[in-house]
């Protein structure tokens, strides 16, 4: 399994915290952390593209949908894993949008998240994108 860079967006500091916990638990060590859309931004701009963002869809500050766009307008990440409570018809309504918009939904993780189906969900974009990030190189 190669090195991956993951964004997580959750306004949380609980849920930020387990999230990071499982992706150190199944070997993702390089993770950055935002609790609003524009730390999410400010991280990007200054760590470059990631692989997949994990993306909260309610928050206190602003929207998730918000940071979607922004992933696909700059083309700075890879892959989707969408992160919410909200009712499945919302969660698929965001999954089309991103997918419209050109970014590669994984899938999406309902809270809270479990360590298995975070697994999968990576182990999915693994297996689709066997070579380097071609933005980031890793």
């Amino acid at each position: 399994m190669r090195a991956l860079k993951v964004l997580i967006l959750e306004d949380n500091a609980f849920q930020l915290m387990a999230l990071h916990q499982m992706l150190n638990a199944t070997g993702v060590f390089d993770v950055l952390t935002a609790e609003t859309v524009e730390s999410a931004r400010q991280s990007l701009a200054n760590r470059g593209p990631i692989d997949v963002a994990i993306c909260d869809l309610h928050l206190e500050e602003g929207d998730g949908l918000e940071l979607i766009r922004s992933l696909a307008e700059g083309r700075e990440a890879q892959a989707l894993i969408i992160l919410s409570s909200a009712e499945p018809e919302v969660l698929e309504g965001a999954a089309h949008m991103a997918r419209q918009q050109g970014l590669h939904v994984l899938g999406c993780l309902r809270k809270p998240a479990s360590v298995a189906r975070l697994a999968g969900l990576l182990a999915t974009y693994q297996r689709r994108s066997p070579a380097p990030c071609a933005w980031c190189g890793a």
